[in-house]
């Protein structure tokens, strides 16, 4: 889980372009409440979606 917040929301859209077309779909169908994105992604192995999580997860890092 993943949680995008008002902080964060920009820099992750900017980004979203160049990421997996899962994660673009993900992000597309999370409803917002509270100003926030909870990203509920299941992971079964390494590879490009793992890769764009890490991403986020830096962003939400130094933010």
């Amino acid at each position: 889980m993943i949680v995008i917040g008002l902080k964060e929301r920009a820099l992750v859209e900017t980004i979203l372009p160049e990421c997996t077309v899962e994660l673009q779909s993900i992000c597309r169908q999370t409803q917002e409440g509270n100003g926030q994105r909870w990203l509920m992604i299941d992971l079964e192995y390494p590879g490009p979606l793992y890769h764009d999580l890490l991403r986020l997860i830096q962003i939400r890092r130094n933010s």
